[in-house]
C-alpha cells in the first residue's frame, strides 16, 4: 500500500501483484503482549474470522479451489478461525458451492452485499430489490454502451440476457448448473419488474469510460461498480459486504480488528 497513491492505484497494483503470490499465512503470536488494550497471549491467532471474494480471489474464474486452498480452508476450521463466503451470486447459490467443495462456511453475503446469511444462528436477510422504474434509469445511463455490452439479469425465477456470447454461456454454466438463459430483444423487458441487480458484460477498453460516466449519476436508489474487469453491475444503494461483515463480527462478539476480508474489485473494498 502506497500512501502518496491513490485508492484506485492501489488497488490496480495490489491486483497485479496478486498474480505473483503462491502461498499465505496466518499470523499468530510468537509471545505473551497486548495490542491496543487487549491481551495477547503465546500460541494465540490474530486472525478470527475470515470472508473471501470467489471469483478471481478464492478460485481462477469460473474454476475450482485448489487442493491447496481446500486444505488451507479445512485447517481453519481445525484452528477455529471463521470463514465465509461474499459474492454477487445468491446465499443459496453461495452454499451450493459450499457444499460442493466440501468447505464449511459459518457466514455467507451474496448479492454483493445485499443479502446476509448467518449459518451458526440461521439469521437471514435480504435488502429490497432495485424498482423498475429506477432499473429504467440504469439502462438510459448505459444508452451510449448498448452495442458495446452485453445485459444480464435474474428476475422471477429466470436468467435474462441481450445476447448468448462465449463469455455469457460459460458464466450460466458455471453458475445455473449449465442451464442457459433467455435472450430477450426487447430492452424493456429487462425493467418489466424489480430486480436485485443488473449486469452489463463490458469489454475491458469500454469500462473506464462506463465507469467515468456512471459516476456522473449519483443515486440515492441504486449504485454500480466493476465486480470484474469485464461486468459491471448495479445493486442497491444500501448493499455493502463490509456492512455486513460487521454486523456478523458484533453479533459473535468478534473484534473488527481480529477479522479479515479479501476481495479484488471495486465491490470488494468495503470488504477489505
Amino acid at each position: 500500500n502506497n500512501f502518496d497513491s491513490t485508492p484506485e492505484e492501489n488497488l490496480e497494483v495490489m491486483t497485479e501483484e496478486l498474480q505473483r503470490v503462491k502461498s499465505g499465512s496466518i499470523t499468530y503470536a510468537v509471545r505473551d503482549t497486548q495490542l491496543n488494550g487487549k491481551k495477547i497471549e503465546i500460541g494465540d491467532y490474530m486472525v478470527k474470522l475470515i470472508v473471501c471474494d470467489i471469483d478471481n480471489t478464492l478460485v481462477p474464474k469460473h474454476k475450482k479451489p485448489s487442493e491447496r486452498t481446500l486444505k488451507c480452508i479445512h485447517e481453519f476450521e481445525k484452528r477455529g478461525i471463521m470463514f465465509g463466503l461474499a459474492s454477487g451470486r445468491s446465499t443459496d447459490m453461495l452454499r451450493d458451492l459450499a457444499n460442493a467443495w466440501g468447505i464449511h462456511c459459518d457466514i455467507l453475503i451474496g448479492n454483493n452485499g445485499g443479502e446476509f446469511q448467518d449459518e451458526i444462528t440461521g439469521e437471514h436477510d435480504i435488502m429490497p430489490k432495485i424498482k423498475k422504474e429506477h432499473l429504467k434509469e440504469i439502462f438510459d445511463i448505459m444508452a451510449p454502451f448498448k452495442d458495446k455490452v452485453n445485459t444480464s439479469m435474474h428476475v422471477n425465477g429466470e436468467h435474462i440476457c441481450r445476447r448468448l456470447d462465449e463469455q455469457t454461456m460459460r458464466s450460466f454454466q458455471y453458475h445455473n448448473n449449465g442451464k442457459l438463459p433467455r435472450v430477450v430483444e426487447d430492452e424493456s423487458e429487462f425493467y418489466k419488474e424489480d430486480a436485485y441487480k443488473v449486469g452489463f458484460r463490458t469489454p475491458v477498453d469500454v469500462m473506464p469510460e462506463v465507469e467515468k460516466r456512471v459516476a456522473q449519476f449519483p443515486s440515492k436508489y441504486f449504485k454500480g461498480f466493476k465486480t470484474e474487469f469485464t461486468m459491471f453491475e448495479f445493486a442497491p444503494v444500501a448493499a455493502d459486504k463490509g456492512k455486513l461483515l460487521v454486523r456478523f463480527a458484533n453479533n459473535h462478539n468478534i473484534p473488527i480488528e481480529d477479522v479479515m476480508g479479501i476481495g479484488d474489485m471495486t465491490n470488494d473494498v468495503s470488504l477489505i
